[in-house]
């Protein structure tokens, strides 16, 4: 990441080298001398009435040419990787410096991580501002981007001394800050892009860049630094570059649904989808407009004035740079408004229409291996046009054929799988996977399990994690509050002893009552043996060992020491009634117990308030089997269920409830 001053040094290291090349291909578009004759009423601050008076000093042309070939030559040096879940907006961001080759990761949005849907990269290549495909396109593009920002910045009106249209660049700062001590635009719920204590982030600079969240992602994506301008947006003022860097930030960044100004411009480069082409949406100037301001512009039906201020600039432009207001040549400007154009909307079924290869196995990040023998690693692939013609999975150094593979673990430890899929004349679809081989039993491996994710929300149960040297398994809908060991969210699964541990079964036998395993899977009513005790199960439990899991609201239940009249007891309430619960969590307003009431006798069914233990729920039966328990004015949140008979506590359990 570069200083202010290490980008200045480098600024004057790089004009000596790479910076002509680009200068004079910048020039090839526009010359200094047209730019006069494009914006001669430029803000000035020796000439605030507008007349027409250019500048004296470098130092005082705010809006310059040298300083937008600075800003160019500047934003030509970022490259930006985008990986975004398909039919979502969300994203990871990688800024790269093309000069060193270094690359830093300035955004991940919460939810990126979490999410299984496949990844889309992209490639956003500040070098193409204005500077892909032939002459005539690229000069069409920089007059759509000169006639938004002149639009932005407009100190002309339709009497105005050589038109209402050539006055484009006259403010540098909105009216009604220049000059002021004013502060505004502060959003001060914004935690990603805090803004300053005093601090105004007003609109300023050619594009009016406004929020503090927006000076914080041009900062991130100029300097590598959101801090640079969130703590002196008035930056954006003072030195002219900066002021077009933001601008040439802004018409280059993707934003979805929406594309990036720069690839609407370009013929070919962006196609609208069907349902987008039914809405009116297509590439070109309207499309720009859409995109910077679509949600006040577009879609009325008629063009509202802001919209034909950009094209009368636009028209202004083109005409003098001699090309086509269209992007196929046509020159009616009433194809370059955005009336008619609805607003851009996430696609639902982008996914659907990607290529793209997912893991199926492993699941979760975790393969349970109870010996280093032969896996199955396999992929889903996804071809709706039949383009690939052949899938690898790679690990380990094999190179293994197909999309499901047998491949013999040499160790347990934590692995990368990496699936391809290739197709010819395209480049190849590539997804990798990291994931712990580990045995349930011995717990070996355990070091190399996933570690709790305080930004994941673990939407199904049974996730093993790794935290704080201890394996846990949630026991149902586990979110960013619920830390491990916390709460019984996440159930103890057993304690990770360097690569080892001591979670698997110890073998003790009581009687004809078995050692309980690891691995083994326990419905209710089931009775185990653990360390010279009995334990009873509530529900279903895999993995929770029973002297770390027994108690209120906890799968097990603690019955008695193992001795001679314990083994009778243990013998004897192995037929008696059991408790099961299903689903959990519900959503809905029936909750299924399935009950084994051999003796026929009246059973309460309580659900109370797990904090207060008050009842929000009783029902007295007298049944057995499946029992359909109304819940439908039960409010969300976790509750404990008991049923209790006459010789006591039946069983109880857990429930979350979810709307």
């Amino acid at each position: 990441m570069k200083t202010l001053f290490s980008r200045i040094v480098w600024v004057i290291l790089f004009t000596c080298s790479w910076l002509p090349t680009r200068s004079q291909s910048l020039s090839s578009v526009i010359d200094s001398t047209e730019w006069n004759t494009f914006f001669p009423h430029r803000f000035n601050p020796d000439d605030r009435t507008g007349a027409g008076t250019l500048p004296t000093t470098a130092a005082k042309d705010f809006y310059s040419y040298a300083n937008f070939v600075k800003a160019v030559n500047w934003m030509s040096n970022i490259k930006i990787i985008v990986e975004r879940r398909c039919a979502t907006n969300l994203y990871r961001l990688t800024r790269v410096d093309k000069t060193t080759g270094s690359a830093i990761v300035i955004r991940t949005v919460d939810g990126f991580n979490s999410s299984s849907n496949n990844i889309i990269t992209t490639t956003v290549d500040y070098g193409s501002f204005a500077n892909e495909g032939d002459l005539a396109v690229r000069k069409r593009e920089l007059s759509a981007f000169l006639a938004n920002i002149s639009q932005e910045t407009t100190g002309g009106w339709p009497t105005a001394p050589g038109g209402q249209y050539a006055w484009g660049l006259y403010f540098r700062e909105e009216v009604g800050y220049e000059g002021t001590t004013n502060i505004g635009y502060r959003d001060e719920t914004n935690t990603a892009y805090p803004p300053a204590p005093g601090k105004s982030y007003h609109g300023r600079g050619p594009i009016q860049l406004s929020y503090n969240y927006n000076y914080g992602q041009a900062s991130e994506f100029i300097f590598g630094d959101k801090n640079v301008l969130l703590a002196n947006p008035e930056k954006v003022i003072e030195d002219g570059a900066i002021a077009f860097e933001t601008a040439i930030w802004f018409w280059m960044a993707e934003q979805y649904p929406k594309p990036c100004c720069h690839d609407v411009m370009i013929p070919g480069k962006w196609v609208p989808t069907a349902t987008q082409t039914a809405a009116g949406i297509k590439p070109g100037f309207g499309a720009t407009v859409n995109i910077i301001n679509g949600g006040v512009e577009c879609g009325g039906g008629t063009e509202k004035s802001q919209t034909l201020g950009r094209i009368g600039h636009y028209t202004r432009y083109t005409g003098l740079k001699g090309v086509s207001l269209e992007l196929d040549g046509g020159n009616n400007a009433s194809n370059c408004g955005c009336a008619n154009m609805s607003q851009f909307v996430i696609d639902n079924a982008e996914c659907s229409r990607i290529v793209s290869l997912t893991f199926t196995s492993p699941a979760n990040g975790i393969l349970d291996a109870g010996s280093l023998s032969p896996l199955t690693l396999s992929v889903t692939k996804n071809d709706p046009n039949n383009e690939v013609t052949a899938v690898y999975i790679n690990i380990d150094g094999q190179r293994l054929p197909g999309t499901s593979v047998s491949w013999t673990p040499p160790a347990y430890k934590a692995y990368t799988a990496t699936a391809v899929a290739l197709r010819n004349g395209k480049d190849s679809v590539v997804t990798s996977t990291t994931f712990a081989v580990w045995n349930s039993q011995t717990f070996a491996g355990c070091a190399y399990l996933p570690a709790w994710d305080a930004t994941k929300n673990y939407t199904s149960a049974g996730n093993i994690v790794l935290y704080n040297s201890i394996v846990y398994r949630n026991q149902w809908w586990a979110g960013s509050a619920d830390v491990p060991g916390s709460n019984d969210t996440w159930a103890v699964v057993g304690t990770c002893s360097g690569n080892g541990g001591n979670g698997g079964g110890n073998g003790q036998t009581c009687g004809s009552i078995a050692g309980w395993s690891q691995g083994g899977i326990y419905t209710a009513g089931k009775q185990v043996a653990y360390d010279g005790k009995i334990y009873q199960a509530k529900w279903w439990t895999q993995g929770e060992r029973p002297d770390l899991n027994a108690g209120d609201g906890k799968p097990w239940t603690y019955v008695g020491v193992c001795t001679a009249s314990a083994k009778t007891a243990a013998a004897k309430e192995l037929s008696t009634e059991a408790l099961t619960v299903y689903p959990n969590p519900v959503g809905g307003n029936t909750l299924t117990l399935h009950i084994t009431n051999e003796r026929h006798e009246a059973l309460e069914i309580s659900l109370l308030d797990v904090q207060s233990g008050n009842p929000v729920l009783q029902k007295v039966i007298k049944t057995s089997g499946t029992v359909q328990l109304d819940i439908s004015t039960v409010p969300a949140g976790v509750w404990v269920l008991k049923v209790n008979g006459k010789a006591g506590l039946l069983g109880t359990s857990k429930i979350v409830r979810i709307r």
